[in-house]
């Protein structure tokens, strides 16, 4: 098993919550329940905080030289690490929607609002260029009927943007068209409300439902053309032991996170592609953040250490060396 090597609050009041982490070079950064922007480097010292980032801070993803953060506040703002300050700042939706899902891609963000029941057209997917911030350079409005829970860029075509959403769908737009008729290129459907979802490869997607079911989808290599197939690996929490998925990390060594609260432990399991993909060797680390729930793990892969944090207000660093992993 993998211990804990340094463990901080990083000043969080007590009973908060810390959602979503992020990286860029050698500094980090959390959002948290207080609506604060925190940044600390790898040893978890605080670098900066900014309090009322947000009213309802709700994503975090890296940008360009910083860090770019959203809320339910209707508001995109973009931070620069170096200088820990805020850059530009986004006003996402007209309507004032709740910003749910961010994407970076150069000087792209792709932003995704929460849905409140008002029907169709109440959920949009929108690009905005920071070099010309304000209105939206794409706006899609009618491919999802609920809130949109993920967002991604194709690895090797910017151009391609990946949508999920709890309505149980996943879309697949080419931005570089405006009519959203013509710019969806494909819908997936893994038939329940999407709790994580990205490329896994140029030519595959990777799906994680609410209830903790895992799927691949095979695309072709032009994505306006129909899936070819999709692998189900049926509910994860069967297979691999685990109360739900933290996330699913892509790279040329993909893993997936799970944890169990009850057992307080996180596993790290590797994903194996022999003929389809599969589950390899897991990393336990044990002790986790005690029985809550954890919401985000970083795994640096040449360090061998990850970063995790969770609902416990606590930022943890584990030494993934000390741990013999387990089949």
């Amino acid at each position: 098993m993998a211990r804990s090597i340094a463990e901080s609050s990083l000043s969080t009041p007590s009973d908060t919550y810390l959602y979503s982490l992020a990286q860029n070079g050698s500094t980090f950064a959390t959002i948290g329940s207080d609506d604060t922007l925190r940044l600390f480097d790898p040893s978890l010292k605080l670098l900066h905080k900014a309090p009322s980032a947000h009213t309802g801070i709700s994503c975090l993803t890296t940008f360009s030289n910083g860090f770019a953060t959203a809320g339910r506040d209707s508001f995109i703002r973009t931070w620069d690490a170096r200088a820990q300050r805020a850059g530009n700042q986004l006003l996402a939706a007209v309507n004032g929607a709740g910003i749910s899902a961010l994407a970076c891609h150069d000087h792209l963000i792709a932003a995704g609002t929460e849905s409140a029941k008002e029907g169709l057209g109440d959920v949009s997917v929108m690009l905005f260029d920071t070099r010309n911030p304000g209105a939206p350079v794409r706006s899609y409005v009618e491919s999802h009927t609920d809130s949109i829970t993920q967002l991604a860029f194709h690895p090797t075509q910017p151009n391609v943007l990946l949508s999920g959403s709890t309505d149980g769908l996943i879309s697949l737009f080419d931005v570089n068209i405006e009519e959203e008729e013509d710019a969806l290129q494909q819908v997936l459907n893994p038939r329940s409300a999407v709790h994580c979802a990205g490329f896994l490869s140029g030519t595959e997607v990777y799906v994680v439902t609410t209830d903790e079911h895992f799927s691949v989808h095979s695309l072709s290599e032009n994505v306006a053309e129909d899936s070819k197939s999709a692998l189900d690996l049926g509910d994860v929490r069967e297979r691999l032991g685990c109360m739900y998925v933290v996330d699913l990390i892509p790279g040329p060594q993909p893993v997936l996170v799970c944890g169990h609260n009850n057992d307080e432990k996180l596993s790290i399991v590797q994903l194996q592609a022999q003929n389809g993909w599969g589950f390899g060797t897991a990393i336990d680390l044990v002790g986790a953040h005690g029985d809550d729930v954890v919401r985000d793990v970083i795994v640096l892969s040449e360090d061998m250490k990850a970063v995790s944090c969770g609902e416990d207000g606590r930022v943890k660093v584990w030494d993934l060396r000390s741990a013999a992993p387990r089949t």
